[in-house]
């Protein structure tokens, strides 16, 4: 079944407003700059002015320490300022600090190939190394259009993804976008061949009575019923993220489900990508999201995490079956990118790898990211207004409702999701606020998302849970959130 959006969209609450949408402060005088801030209205109110970052903690010009709650967006995975990593990457620059691909490589990028692929989980077998995730997006889409060309297939073209998702800011990324307020201006431009089907949502679209085997099935068979809509030879792909980002909060599918999508996949001979930008690199608790999943991608995303923000880095990993066509084929993907296996980036990278193991990462993780869940639980599952706690990992978000049983959302105006995030930051913590409201439908609902660095400690998971209480106990006593309730 065919999700059509919104082309003109309600606007959305940008984060750089929220302190005139959330309190009746006096702002200062803006601040001089050339750059473009996200916000650059009179009304706004400049964004903060990082000065210096240490562990999980950020410093502010005017010496204030906030907890990085969210590692900026799913990023600082081992924390900021590692010095085995900074050491790593000068020793990199002063050995060799770029050169292009069209004939060279280095080493640093052959070993965290290697490191990742080597043992060619799931199947996959070799990587390109690019710069953000959007560029990665980008190149897995044209990457799966030339497998289909060099085996033969050319009429396939067109791309399925689903609603409640974001994918990047390129043309093809914001095609598979699946919320209104990232794609609107843009809908003139955007491919026609990408079309979306119903997110896996438990917590509004599952039924009442649906058992999740039910659920995953009923989902599968409208993957399949939108392949048999275009026309089962002219599908390229399927794309999703394996747990859900920004868009609507961590969605977390139910037991079962991307088994059912794998199936219809390979009924049609569709590829499967799976977007894990923000969800993998151990940010769930596993290497890859997919291995809590029982299923392997054909083409794969990640970045973010992959080298914790030392430097930029993204990359597509790839199946070897399907770098088998173009080795019978062409040979030649036709995708190449200035920064495309940087030695810094990958020397980046491989120092944060080594860190993984070392400090036993994944662990901490696993055991940090119960903590935060109960937590949460604990101090705020049983407020009135909190509709759920869900994720996985140190990958976890809360939604809120104006009313739980009926799961109903605040007025589109009330930012109550950007309210929020400036209340916990006031109280020293940064969490993430998604892009401002959307959750629930791609315009209303409202979330708050954590992703701290991986190796947080036991006492700052305390300190972020205790400032979660408080600032949406102090949210939701104020008067313009009393209200929205009340109307």
């Amino acid at each position: 079944m065919q999700q059509r959006l919104l082309s003109k969209p309600l606007t959305s609450i940008r984060p750089q407003a929220r302190r005139t949408l959330a309190t009746s402060t006096t702002l200062p005088p803006p601040r001089a700059t050339h750059l473009l801030y996200r916000d650059i209205r009179a009304t706004g109110k400049d964004p903060e002015l990082a000065v210096g970052a240490k562990g999980s903690y950020l410093t502010l010009d005017d010496g204030r320490q906030i907890l990085d709650a969210c590692a900026g967006a799913a990023v600082a995975s081992i924390g900021h300022a590692d010095q085995r990593v900074i050491d790593a990457v000068m020793k990199q620059m002063k050995q060799l600090s770029y050169h292009h691909t069209s004939r060279l490589t280095n080493p640093a990028a052959e070993e965290l190939a290697s490191v990742l692929l080597g043992d060619k989980p799931g199947g996959l077998s070799n990587a390109i190394f690019l710069s953000s995730g959007s560029e990665a997006n980008e190149s897995a889409m044209k990457l799966a259009r030339q497998y289909f060309v060099e085996k033969g297939e050319p009429e396939r073209v067109n791309f399925i993804s689903r609603t409640h998702s974001y994918h990047g800011n390129g043309i093809g990324a914001v095609s598979l976008t699946g919320i209104p307020n990232r794609r609107g201006p843009y809908e003139p431009l955007l491919m026609d061949s990408v079309s979306r089907v119903e997110n896996c949502y438990p917590y509004r679209l599952q039924r009442k009575g649906e058992s999740d085997a039910a659920y995953a099935k009923r989902l599968a068979e409208d993957l399949e019923d939108e392949i048999l809509r275009l026309g089962p030879k002219t599908v390229v792909a399927f794309v999703a993220e394996t747990v859900g980002g920004a868009a609507a909060g961590t969605l977390t599918s139910v037991s079962g489900y991307f088994r059912e999508i794998r199936k219809v996949c390979d009924k049609y001979g569709v590829l499967l990508i799976l977007d894990e930008i923000m969800s993998g690199m151990g940010r769930c608790g596993t290497m890859h999201a997919w291995e809590a999943e029982g299923v392997t991608p054909d083409i794969q995303t990640i970045g973010k995490g992959l080298n914790g923000g030392y430097q930029a880095l993204s990359a597509v990993l790839i199946a070897e079956h399907v770098t088998d066509v173009f080795r019978a084929g062409t040979g030649t993907f036709i995708n190449g990118q200035t920064f495309q296996c940087h030695p810094a980036a990958a020397a980046a990278g491989l120092a944060v790898m080594d860190i993984f193991k070392t400090d036993k990462i994944l662990e901490n993780c696993v055991s940090r990211g119960e903590q935060l869940y109960n937590g949460l639980v604990k101090a705020v599952g049983s407020h009135p207004n909190v509709g759920e706690i869900r994720g996985r990992g140190l990958f976890r978000s809360i939604e809120f409702v104006k009313d739980k049983s009926t799961k109903s959302t605040f007025p589109v105006t009330l930012p109550l999701a950007a309210m929020l995030d400036d209340a916990i930051f006031d109280l020293g913590v940064s969490v993430y606020s998604g892009f401002g409201k959307g959750t629930a439908d791609g315009v209303r609902g409202d979330h708050i998302l954590f992703s701290p660095p991986l190796n947080i400690s036991k006492e700052e998971v305390e300190v972020c849970v205790k400032a979660v209480k408080e600032g949406i106990e102090k949210v939701f006593e104020s008067d313009r959130v009393r209200e929205a309730m009340e109307a």
